[in-house]
């Protein structure tokens, strides 16, 4: 019997932005619309599992919920079809979330946080050191190139 593929983080990622900044031949600046591929995998409840994370809900009993099950049946959920505890899965999520608003955006800290479930800043900053070992800002420094920030808008 073949294995069943677990999906990654990437798999499940919702972009946040609508928009990508794009000059004309003359240098003038506009933006056009960034196609969000807001069903990810094609299988209903999956889908909106990652809608409700890009929407920054993150909270586990909020999310089992919206889910209808208990929260055990939604941690054994997340557990089959990312091989991943809930904790696990939500930390990476936030993480991949938070490296797009850090290099693109310059929204502070406390307003990412807030964006994407984390609940305070203090949260985030405490997860990104003890599983990432440097602040959010440090990551915005080593993320961002020239000219990122303000390349997509939400």
């Amino acid at each position: 019997m073949e294995a069943i593929k677990k999906l990654t983080i990437n798999d499940l990622y919702i972009s946040p932005f609508t928009a990508r900044r794009v000059y004309n031949e003359d240098g003038v600046m506009s933006y056009v619309p960034v196609e969000r591929n807001t069903k990810p995998t094609g299988q209903g409840i999956i889908d909106r599992l990652a809608q409700e994370m890009a929407a920054g809900n993150t909270d586990h009993q909020r999310l089992a919920l919206i889910m209808g099950c208990t929260r055990e049946e939604f941690s054994g959920f997340i557990r089959v079809i990312t091989g991943m505890s809930f904790a696990d899965f939500r930390r990476q999520y936030i993480f991949r979330f938070a490296d797009d608003l850090l290099r693109y955006t310059d929204l502070s800290v406390d307003k990412i946080a807030r964006r994407i479930g984390a609940y305070s800043a203090s949260s985030l900053c405490q997860q990104f050191i003890e599983y990432r070992h440097f602040t959010p800002k440090q990551r915005r420094i080593a993320l961002q190139q020239p000219r990122d920030a303000g390349r997509y808008r939400m």
